[in-house]
C-alpha cells in the first residue's frame, strides 16, 4: 500500500520543517531525503500546525492521487480539507483519461475560521504576467509573495540573492510591501522519475503539469491566517482562448481554500498581448518606470535580450504604444534588425499564435508602420513562420549553447 505520513510538523519563529516517511513501491518517486525546511521572514510561530500543514498536503496531493496513495496527516486547516474534492474534480476534467485515485486521511479537521480583513496580497516573480495582475489591482496595495526554491535551486545563493535584490528594489519603486519565502519543497519529489511516468500519459513534466500551481499556492497560508488576508492573487500563464493543460489553472487554483483566505486565478480573460497592454496604461497613469524579469532563462536576473521570450515582450509593449525601455528593454536599430532575423530565419517560435496577436495589434496602430524598427510585423506571414528549414539546425546549435552558458553560469554563482 502507497502511503506518505507527516510524523512531525516543527514550527519555530522564522521557519516550518516537515518530517514525514513513505511506504510502498511509489518510494521510488520520492528523493532519500524524510524531511524539509520552509523559511519565512514573518513570525510564525503562533501559526496553528493544521495550517502550516496545508503546504505538505498540497505538495504532494497530485502524486498521491496518480499514485493511489494515502496521505496520513493528525491535523489540517477544515476549509483546506473541505476544498480537496474540487481541487481533484480539476485535475480530473483537465486530464479525464488519467486515473486520479488516492486518498487523505485527516485524524482532526480543524476549524480555523478568523475574519478576513480587506488586505490582499500577489504572487510576484517580476515576470509579465505577475506584473499585469499587480497592474490590475494595484489600489488594493496588495502584498507581494515570493518563493525562493520555486524555479532557482536555492543552492545558488548568489543568483538567489541578486534576484531578491532585484524584486526588493522592484516593490519599493512600486510602493509595495513584499514578503519572501525560502523553500525546500522541489526537493522532495524525484521529479526526472515523475517525469518520465506522467509523460506518455501527459504529454507533460511533472512540474509543469501536476505540482507547480497548489504547491505555490499553499505556502502562503501561514502568511494569510497572519495578516488575515482576504483574497490571494496568483498570475494566469495561459488564457480562455490560448489555453493549455497547466497544474495552475482557474478550474484548480480557485477551489484552493486557505482557511477563510480566497485564491483568484487572475488574468485568465487577458492574452499575453493585453496583459502587456495593462501594464502599459499602468506605466502611463502612475508615471512609473519598471523593469521586467521575463527572459527564457531563469537563472538570469538581467534580461539576455535576444531570445525568443525577450524578442517576444518587447515587440508586446511596441504594440501597444509603449517604449519597451519603460520595461527595461534597451536594445539599438541594430539589435531589432537581428530581431528580424532571429525570429525569421533561427528560432524555432514554440506558440506562433503568441506573434499573430502582437502581429494584430501592430495592424491597430498603423503610424508605427513607418517606424522601420517594426514594418515587418505589419505583413509577415507568421503561419509559415517554423517553416525556415535552418531553423532546426539553429534550434539545435542555439539549445547546446544555452546550456553551456546556464552551467558556466550556474558554476560561479554557487
Amino acid at each position: 500500500m502507497n502511503t506518505i505520513t507527516l510524523d512531525a510538523t516543527k514550527v519555530s519563529k522564522r521557519s516550518i520543517t516537515y518530517h514525514y516517511n513513505i511506504n510502498g513501491e511509489w518510494a521510488r518517486f520520492f528523493t532519500a531525503r524524510r524531511k524539509y525546511t520552509i523559511t519565512y521572514d514573518q513570525n510564525v510561530a503562533n501559526v496553528p500546525l493544521s495550517i502550516c500543514n496545508i503546504h505538505f498536503v498540497a505538495n504532494i496531493l497530485p502524486l498521491a492521487w496518480l499514485c493511489n496513495a494515502t496521505i496520513k496527516v493528525h491535523e489540517l486547516d477544515l476549509e483546506f480539507t473541505q476544498s480537496v474534492p474540487e481541487i481533484k474534480k480539476g485535475y480530473m476534467d483537465m486530464y479525464p483519461k488519467t486515473v486520479f485515485s488516492g486518498n487523505l486521511a485527516v485524524e482532526n479537521s480543524i476549524n480555523n475560521t478568523y475574519t478576513s480583513t480587506n488586505q490582499v496580497a500577489a504572487f510576484f516573480s517580476g515576470g509579465l504576467d505577475a506584473m499585469s495582475t499587480v497592474a490590475s489591482h494595484y489600489d488594493e496595495h496588495p502584498l507581494l509573495i515570493n518563493i525562493q526554491g520555486s524555479d532557482i535551486n536555492l543552492c545558488y545563493k548568489k543568483i538567489i540573492t541578486t534576484v531578491k535584490k532585484y524584486l526588493t528594489s522592484m516593490a519599493g519603486d512600486l510602493g509595495l510591501p513584499i514578503t519572501f519565502i525560502s523553500s525546500e519543497f522541489r526537493k522532495v519529489i524525484n521529479e526526472k522519475r515523475a517525469t518520465k511516468y506522467i509523460k506518455p500519459l501527459l504529454h507533460d513534466n511533472y512540474w509543469h503539469a501536476m505540482q507547480h500551481g497548489i504547491a505555490i499556492i499553499s505556502h502562503a497560508a501561514p502568511i494569510a491566517y497572519i495578516k488575515k488576508l482576504k483574497t490571494i492573487y496568483i498570475a494566469s500563464s495561459f488564457s480562455k482562448r490560448n489555453h493549455a493543460p497547466c497544474a495552475s489553472d482557474p478550474t484548480i487554483d480557485n477551489h484552493v481554500k486557505l482557511s477563510n483566505t480566497n485564491i483568484i486565478h487572475d488574468g485568465y480573460e487577458y492574452d499575453r498581448i493585453d496583459k502587456s497592454r495593462v501594464i502599459a496604461e499602468f506605466i502611463k497613469k502612475y508615471n512609473k518606470k519598471i523593469k521586467l524579469r521575463v527572459c527564457l532563462d531563469d537563472y538570469r536576473v538581467e534580461n539576455c535580450q535576444h531570445c525568443e521570450k525577450c524578442y517576444r515582450t518587447i515587440f508586446d509593449f511596441a504594440a501597444n504604444g509603449c517604449n519597451p525601455e519603460l520595461v527595461g528593454f534597451n536594445l539599438s536599430d541594430r539589435d531589432y534588425k537581428d530581431a528580424k532575423k532571429t525570429i525569421q530565419n533561427r528560432v524555432f517560435i514554440q506558440y506562433p499564435i503568441l506573434w499573430q496577436d502582437i502581429q494584430k495589434a501592430f495592424q491597430e496602430h498603423p503610424d508605427l508602420k513607418r517606424n522601420t524598427r517594426y514594418a515587418w510585423m505589419y505583413d509577415y506571414d507568421f503561419d509559415k513562420v517554423n517553416q525556415y528549414k535552418k531553423k532546426y539546425f539553429y534550434k539545435i546549435g542555439y539549445a547546446a549553447r544555452k546550456r553551456f552558458r546556464k552551467a558556466l553560469r550556474l558554476i560561479t554563482q554557487r
